[in-house]
């Protein structure tokens, strides 16, 4: 492992102990704040009987409601554009963005200028150093720019720490990939899925990204920087460190995974995270799977405070072999609840599927799980391609048994799997959609 590199060393190596007395402190500060600035917040808290002189322990803090998205659809659905959960006059913003709408109505967010140039650059200054990132490296940053968060705050960052950007919006995938070699990109940044892709087409031109100048790849927007197999698998493809980068368009960037390897980081001196089971709401040990709570600790415009992210995660509190103090998300974001469905009487996640479909060599990265009607009789189906066009068919149907039982070993039920031919399947830029319904 390199040596490690700190943003907020005096933070992040702080003792435990002092540490939950700095993030009281930040959460009462902030709980005033959005009590005395947010009209949604205000509100809610009054109705619930809460307020911020209650708070005088972290686990007083279990008291407070939680924050949905519902919640700030409704709000802007009401008091169009903005709703009333912002503290600042919306006059006041420098960027906007929005969600991907995936789950519903799209959410709008605005960052002030002390958010946007001042605490998305302390987080993502996390994130630079936790990677090993410095300014003599060269970032390309594949996406197309629009109202999504996607790399903005990277990019907007690294830019200001001095790293140069080569801005690849407005491109083919195949221009990308040339573009990768002709700046001489040593870190690039993508979902896992489209990093995969961008490696597939590689390929298909006759480039080899593993002898490219890239030494570090970032990935977000999926679980799939930390599923075993495509974790693997981007290493390989592109001969180079991958690191998970986690965050949302309404809390902002959290999460980063340092050089050990050992887990994604949260930067607790900025956010105050809890553990919940996502059907009781109780909070659940560390090493146990439950839905990651996240409030903010600094941001001015729009802080959110026990916010329910949706994602699954398991804590890991004790210090990583970086030196951190900051708890680490085993697996880094092992799913969503929204996501999770029930097949047979047995909970699946996506992300599991994905670990193994990608510790299949035959199978290529693209892939669809398609769930049946309940009662319908029918099976649970998975739908891949081969990982070459020419491939024998007897390799493919061996590789398919070879699934199957594992498939049936490690989820205990039994899928039905179809092969289409070679790149049939749709390509993502952005977050991939691979889990179906049947009508």
């Amino acid at each position: 492992m390199e040596a490690a590199l700190f943003w907020r060393k005096e933070f992040e190596t702080l003792d435990r102990c002092e540490l939950e007395k700095l993030q009281l402190d930040r959460f009462r500060e902030r709980m005033q704040y959005v009590y005395d600035h947010s009209p949604f917040y205000k509100r809610k808290y009054d109705i619930a009987g809460v307020h911020p002189r209650d708070i005088t322990t972290l686990a007083d803090i279990s008291t407070i409601p939680l924050t949905v998205k519902e919640e700030l659809r409704e709000s802007q659905a009401a008091k169009p554009p903005w709703g009333d959960f912002m503290c600042v006059p919306p006059e006041q913003a420098v960027r906007v963005f929005q969600t991907t709408g995936t789950t519903g109505i799209p959410v709008k967010v605005a960052l002030n200028r002390t958010d946007w140039n001042v605490h998305y650059y302390e987080q993502f200054m996390h994130f630079m150093t936790g990677y090993g990132i410095t300014s003599s490296d060269i970032l390309f940053v594949p996406f197309n720019y629009g109202l999504y968060i996607a790399w903005w705050g990277l990019q907007a960052a690294l830019e200001q720490a001095g790293v140069m950007i080569v801005p690849g919006g407005g491109q083919s995938t195949e221009l990308r990939v040339r573009n990768i070699f002709d700046w001489g990109a040593t870190v690039v940044c993508g979902t896992p899925t489209y990093l995969l892709y961008l490696g597939e087409t590689a390929r298909q031109m006759g480039l080899d990204l593993a002898g490219s100048s890239v030494r570090k790849i970032v990935a977000a927007g999926e679980p799939g920087a930390n599923v075993p197999s495509t974790k693997k698998a981007l290493s390989e493809l592109w001969g180079a460190e991958c690191f998970d980068d986690i965050g949302s368009s309404e809390i902002t960037n959290f999460g980063f995974e340092c050089m050990a390897h050992a887990g994604t980081h949260v930067i607790e001196s900025m956010f105050y995270a809890e553990c919940l089971d996502p059907d009781t709401l109780e909070p659940v040990a560390p090493g146990q799977v439950g839905e990651l709570v996240l409030s903010n600790l600094c941001t001015e415009t729009m802080p959110l405070l026990r916010w329910r992210t949706k994602d699954l995660v398991r804590f890991n509190v004790e210090p990583c072999a970086c030196g951190r103090t900051f708890l680490r998300l085993d697996g880094g974001i092992l799913g969503r609840s929204d996501d999770m469905f029930q097949y047979a009487g047995v909970n699946i996640f996506p992300s599991g599927v994905e670990n193994l479909i990608r510790e299949v060599p035959e199978f290529a990265s693209e892939y669809q799980i398609i769930v049946p009607k309940m009662g319908s009789g029918r099976h649970l189906k998975i739908r891949v391609e081969p990982a070459c066009a020419g491939m024998p068919a007897a390799h493919v149907d061996q590789a398919v048994e070879r699934f199957i039982e594992t498939f049936r070993y490690r989820i205990t039920v039994t899928p039905d799997v179809e092969v289409v031919g070679c790149q049939q399947l749709p390509r993502f830029e952005h977050k991939a959609k691979r889990l179906f319904w049947e009508e």
